[in-house]
């Protein structure tokens, strides 16, 4: 029953109109016994009265029509409102679940993986679907109409309600067996699908790594495996669940199974009347259709509850800290006060202190897994700090709202993603509100425009799937151009310039210069001859900060960042010497 509560407590602003489905569909059922009463009185004429006349027959034939339609008139209108109702309330839980994944540490949901997000996200808040456009409005009138039957058979002859309700107690042992089997399996059923879930979408994001590696056999073997698996737990659940199934579906609807043969005996015997009988019988063959639609559901109510609770579980989740004071920051300096964090027990970070004041560069360099793009992700509030704390203008980020947090600062990951849109439109999420012109103008700065105007339709290109229709170098030129239009005071580049061709390298690093003007900037870089520059370079090494200082100072009192600077010079002269070259 939780189940049940948690989904209505979603579709609370929406219960109006699950109220009219309810009695529509209500209704609906009490129309479709109509026939049967019509088709009662009829027999009675015919055997006993022998007053039929051509006028009756219209007349009860247009009633028969006539309930027919209003059956499906109102089962139709009541379905409509339940649809309407079931999809609103979707639509507010799939918003409501795509703020808390704007609110949960990103570690929680790269621990948890993209299939499983989708899964829920998707398929399982869809599910939710049929609860409350079928199974509520359908599964209360499909319960209430029966009731009232057999209190209607129990007043006229106990002895033939009994008889009907033998064998609706003989498909609900099927299906209790049913839902008791399913139970049992479930579980493995659905961890088998979080799992084929994950290596699909693991799979095809990998397959240009697959086939350039040629580890097509291993990959494929692991992608067969995890849907060979899954197929395993659903052909065992559903071999154990057929028999169950073939009795109840054949059993529940036949309400006469018992009662036709006993009632005859009882009619021979005088015990029981024509008419009696006759009623009895059309009333009970009456409720085959409503049990079998309701126990249709009954499967549902177990699968339902596993979904909810595993989406229960994502809206449980602890939420980054957030105390929003609504306090703006008097200037853009940018400070980390002894910062510690681990990733669940492991410290990648340790004791972290420096300031990166507004109106100037800030570079942070080091080996890879030395904790600079963890800086940069702590500082965006992907994470709460384990120690210590991080401020914008002495403003602790945690007394920021994310909203007005992701306004202050503009994030250019190494991971460039494009959406499937024009390039005016990926650029434009910088700044929604921006006019072509201001779109352009930016992209003139990152040096995307002379490409952009090569390609068929200009900005209005389709960028592809995840950008597929550009290469690394101009993937990376249109993010940076997003952060221009931006115009954030705080700007932070992870590697951002990692996939630029050197031809425009220096190009992009003027118009950064030029961006920084009353900001701060904190750069992430491999190449150290970008940051050459920077007021400040901070030395991380195992996820301490082993030096901060000018190009020059390091130079002369950093061993660490010598050794860095010696490995960039040596790979600036690297090369690939063929065999047979002698000019290599």
């Amino acid at each position: 029953m939780s189940g049940f509560k948690k989904v209505l407590f979603y579709a609370k602003e929406h219960r109006n109109k699950m109220y009219l489905a309810f009695f529509l569909i209500l209704f609906s059922v009490i129309a479709g016994i109509t026939p049967y009463l019509i088709t009662y009185d009829l027999i009675l004429r015919f055997v006993e009265k022998h007053t039929i006349t051509p006028g009756y027959l219209l007349l009860m034939g247009g009633g028969v029509i006539a309930g027919l339609f209003m059956q499906s008139f109102l089962f139709y209108k009541g379905l409509t409102a339940s649809h309407q109702a079931a999809f609103d309330t979707l639509m507010g839980m799939r918003m409501k679940f795509a703020d808390k994944m704007t609110k949960l540490p990103l570690g929680d949901i790269y621990k948890k993986g993209t299939g499983s997000y989708k899964k829920i996200f998707v398929d399982d808040i869809e599910n939710v679907e049929l609860m409350l456009a079928h199974m509520l409005p359908e599964g209360i009138p499909y319960i209430l109409a029966p009731i009232i039957v057999y209190i209607v058979l129990f007043i006229v002859d106990w002895r033939l309600a009994l008889l009907s309700l033998a064998s609706i107690l003989i498909g609900m042992i099927a299906v209790g067996l049913l839902m008791r089997a399913g139970l049992k399996k479930m579980d493995q059923y659905y961890t088998a699908a979080r799992k084929m879930n994950s290596t699909i979408i693991e799979y095809i994001s990998g397959m240009e790594v697959i086939k350039v590696f040629n580890r097509t056999t291993n990959s494929y073997e692991h992608y067969v495996e995890s849907v060979e698996n899954y197929k395993k737990y659903s052909l065992a659940w559903c071999n154990e669940s057929w028999t169950y199934m073939a009795i109840y579906g054949s059993v529940l609807p036949c309400t006469i199974l018992f009662l036709l043969p006993v009632g005859t005996v009882f009619y021979i015997q005088g015990t029981l009347t024509l008419s009696t009988f006759v009623f009895a019988l059309l009333l009970s063959m009456s409720l085959g259709q409503p049990f079998i639609r309701l126990v249709e559901f009954f499967p549902v109510v177990p699968v339902l509850k596993h979904k909810i609770e595993q989406l229960e579980q994502t809206f449980a989740g602890e939420e980054l800290a957030i105390a929003d004071k609504g306090i703006d920051p008097e200037n853009y300096n940018v400070e980390f006060h002894d910062v510690t964090f681990a990733y669940e027990q492991t410290e990648v970070i340790k004791q972290v202190s420096f300031c990166a004041p507004e109106n100037s560069v800030t570079a942070i360099v080091g080996a890879s897994g030395s904790g600079k793009s963890t800086l940069a992700k702590l500082l965006v509030h992907f994470w709460d700090v384990k120690e210590g704390r991080i401020t914008i203008g002495g403003i602790n980020i945690n007394e920021i709202s994310f909203e007005k947090l992701m306004n202050l600062i503009s994030y250019v990951s190494q991971d460039t993603f494009l959406f499937h849109a024009s390039i005016m439109e990926n650029i434009r999420i910088g700044r929604p509100e921006a006019t072509d012109a201001e779109v352009i103008a930016a992209a003139k700065l990152a040096m995307c425009h002379d490409f952009i105007m090569k390609m068929e339709q200009g900005y209005g290109t389709n960028a592809g799937e995840d950008g597929n229709k550009l290469s690394g170098g101009e993937k990376q030129r249109i993010t940076i151009a997003r952060a221009i239009l931006k115009n954030s005071p705080v700007i932070i580049l992870d590697e951002a310039t990692a996939f630029t061709d050197p031809e425009n390298e220096d190009k992009i690093q003027e118009a950064l210069n030029q961006l920084i003007a009353g900001k701060t900037l904190i750069v992430i870089a491999h190449r150290l001859s970008t940051i050459m520059e920077a007021d400040n370079i901070l030395v991380m090494d195992k996820g301490k900060l082993l030096m901060q200082g000018s190009h020059t100072e390091l130079l002369a009192k950093c061993g660490t960042y010598q050794s860095l600077w010696d490995s960039h010079r040596q790979s600036i002269n690297w090369g690939v010497q063929v065999k047979g070259d002698q000019n290599a």
